[in-house]
């Protein structure tokens, strides 16, 4: 063994079996008298002095475990033998355990929020790798560094999420009274929070939604429907899940819906109030609409198709057949 091909781990292990080489033992002490943690982790922390590095360490594992701890002054001084290689594989064990816990005091993790203006569409990618697609009036929170068993971020609007795999850390998304888990797949969720209800509509992959104690799991063309008067989350067939990979850029491909549904679509993207006539409310529209384009050439593509008209007034956009005004 050559060395720099020494592990510290495995040579702390021999020295408490009794079984390192004198060879082994010399490089083993030469590496712990260079090894100093309390430089390294003080290099990046915000903390003045190792012993507040130390105290605030303790004190957060502490609250953590639900017990007192006093902190304890760290002797770096190597003694030959068995206290000194279980002093090593203790300072090792307790990096690996307590990491989360050390990093959070060096380097906090920071909450970030993106928002998304009213007619707006924003594509980013958080720091995980997980793609996010914002439609408008829609905001996020999450953190700079995902850290822990879960990857949680909160949502109010709605958002495309094509997330990156990770089999240990679920991606868990809070809209609401709803939580949204999975670990790598494609789904849309709305949860405007003046909205009803909240959706979430599956393209790939599996997704599982809770909300208190209700539980459902969706696969692909799947969705599920929290009404937030009674608490009840239903799941449903949605064969037409694929067309959110279109919507989350703005752009909208309408079979048949209601009139009205188109509207409430366009006034959630355009951030305006649209009033439709009841004449025409209920009327299916077929066609494609971009909503990155003015609302103005929406409104005239849309009433082009439907032998409709409208106009602006006080700041509301009315839609109505064109022989309801003369």
């Amino acid at each position: 063994m050559e060395n720099n091909a020494y592990d510290p781990k495995e040579l702390a292990h021999k020295l408490e079996q009794g079984s390192i080489t004198a060879r082994e033992l010399a490089w083993f002490e030469q590496w712990y008298a260079g090894f100093n943690d309390e430089e390294v982790l003080l290099s990046a922390a915000v903390h003045s002095s190792a012993d507040e590095l130390r105290n605030s360490i303790f004190n957060r594992i502490a609250a953590q475990m639900e017990a007192p701890v006093q902190p304890k002054r760290k002797v770096i001084t190597l003694w030959r033998g068995i206290a000194a290689a279980a002093a090593v594989i203790a300072l090792i064990c307790f990096a690996a355990f307590y990491r989360d816990s050390v990093l959070n005091v060096i380097d906090p993790v920071k909450q970030l929020e993106l928002n998304s203006a009213a007619g707006q569409h924003r594509h980013f990618v958080l720091p995980d790798g997980t793609q996010v697609w914002l439609s408008p009036s829609t905001r996020i929170s999450y953190p700079d560094n995902f850290r822990g068993e879960q990857r949680l971020v909160t949502l109010t609007g709605e958002a495309f999420f094509d997330v990156k795999h990770d089999a240990t850390h679920p991606f868990i998304i809070q809209s609401g009274a709803i939580k949204t888990a999975v670990l790598g797949t494609s789904f849309n969720v709305n949860a405007y929070a003046d909205a009803p209800v909240t959706e979430v509509t599956v393209v790939t992959g599996k997704v599982a939604v809770a909300a208190d104690k209700n539980r459902q799991i969706m696969t692909p063309n799947q969705r599920v429907v929290f009404n937030k008067t009674n608490g009840l989350l239903v799941k449903q067939d949605f064969p037409d899940a694929a067309r959110f990979l279109d919507q989350r850029n703005g752009l909208f491909n309408f079979n048949g819906q209601p009139v009205q549904n188109v509207a409430d679509n366009l006034a959630r993207q355009y951030g305006i109030r649209i009033t439709v006539d009841a004449a025409l409310a209920q009327k299916g529209f077929y066609g494609h609409l971009n909503t990155n384009q003015p609302a103005a050439q929406t409104f005239n593509k849309l009433s082009a198709v439907m032998d409709a008209q409208w106009h602006k007034a006080n700041n509301q956009y009315y839609l109505e057949p064109i022989a309801a005004k003369n």
